[in-house]
């Protein structure tokens, strides 16, 4: 079984790179699992693994160890689309599957753990495991919405985002836009949440440690990022007030995933105020719809997320999706029939839940559930910019 690869992706998409490194070097090629660091020792190598990711990224798995356990969409969010057809084939490549396509074939060839000996007429997907069908599976559904989606925005006319309320022909610098219905202009909302993003663009610059990010009551996940332009905002009504919520962000999708957050905050009495924040084992995505997604790793490689809706400055489940193999090995999926049922806490933490409330479904609702909200492309403005 993975470690805990879900809830640890602020580190293990480094440590996927530097375990890249190793190997081209000829030092060693275990799965990047394997390599899990803190995130102290994450920012030490940060500009390293950067250095190296055009260079790394396909070099030992594109989805270490993923024929033990079931993906989550941000293990493949990062992925372009060549690499997302290098993903689902690996699974068909780590069987001994030949390939007749030559981009294909020479990929894997260049792969030293790669055994070709199985032509493609005779291969048969009865070698997979549950988890490689599910995951091959999934991935397939995966670039079939992402294919959807791309028709859908093409055929729409382009979103225009107002730069600023009072001058919207003004000169386009380094600044968020202004996204949906918003009554709040970018200068009301930058003096709203100036010190915000100020003070972690100052600690950026100065390089403070997990304990100082505390101190401030700032998330500490980003002590590992290296300077302000590892790290982005945008504002974003997602509750639909007509104000824009601050989402702090990563900037590198392929190392983190798409749509993610490490801070998100909204406005109460004229006062900014944090409603969600990532953590090592809890990370937040945004959806296309304004969904927020909360991902949650179990120590023992189980997982759950609640897709959350943001009413004022409470987070509301209206849906929640479990993988648990401790309850049914071959049949992990379990889903709350209808959250309107139990009591919520701000979070969007249903309370008085016991096992018995969730119900089992087919991976195939599971796996509809989760395109329901697929992650969305944040237009994040780096914290470095003038």
């Amino acid at each position: 079984m993975r470690e805990n690869m879900t809830g640890r992706k602020w580190t293990v998409r480094l440590a996927a790179a530097a375990a890249g490194i190793f190997a081209a070097a000829g030092l060693y090629a275990v799965p990047a699992c394997a390599a899990a660091v803190p995130t102290q020792a994450a920012a030490g190598g940060f500009r390293v693994a950067k250095e190296m990711e055009s260079q790394t990224m396909n070099r030992v798995w594109l989805l270490p160890d993923s024929d033990t356990y079931y993906i989550p969409e941000a293990d493949v969010s990062w992925m372009d689309d060549e690499e997302l057809m290098l993903a689902r084939n690996e699974f068909y490549a780590r069987r001994g599957r030949k390939f007749v396509t030559k981009s294909i074939r020479d990929y894997f060839n260049r792969q030293s753990w790669y055994r070709g000996y199985i032509e493609p007429e005779n291969f048969s997907t009865d070698l997979f495991n549950r988890y490689e069908q599910a995951n091959v599976d999934f991935i397939v559904s995966y670039e079939n919405r992402r294919s959807q989606i791309r028709q859908q925005q093409a055929a729409q006319p382009k979103k225009e985002n107002r730069l600023d309320g009072d001058n919207p022909t003004k000169e386009k610098k380094a600044e968020p836009g202004l996204y949906g219905e918003m009554t709040s202009t970018i200068g009301e909302l930058n003096d709203t949440y100036g010190e915000i993003t100020g003070l972690y663009k100052d600690a950026l610059m100065e390089g403070w440690s997990r304990q100082d990010y505390e101190t401030a009551g700032m998330n500490t996940l980003a002590a590992g990022f290296e300077s302000p332009e590892d790290l982005g905002y945008m504002y974003r009504d997602l509750n639909g007030d007509g104000t824009g919520e601050l989402l702090i962000g990563p900037m590198n999708t392929q190392l983190y995933g798409q749509g993610a957050v490490l801070d998100i905050y909204t406005v109460q009495d004229g006062i900014p105020v944090k409603v969600a924040a990532s953590e090592e084992n809890t990370s937040y995505y945004i959806c296309e719809d304004d969904t927020i997604c909360r991902e949650l790793a179990k120590e023992d490689g189980n997982w759950e997320l609640d897709y959350l809706d943001l009413e004022g400055t409470d987070l509301v489940c209206k849906d929640v999706l479990v993988m648990d193999e401790g309850r049914d090995a071959e049949k992990p999926w379990f889903v709350i029939g209808n959250t309107d049922e139990y009591a919520q806490d701000p979070e969007g933490n249903l309370t008085g839940v016991t096992a018995e409330d969730f119900d089992s479904i087919s991976y195939e609702d599971a796996s509809a559930l989760r395109t329901t909200y697929p992650a969305d492309v944040l237009e994040l403005v780096p914290l470095g910019g003038e």
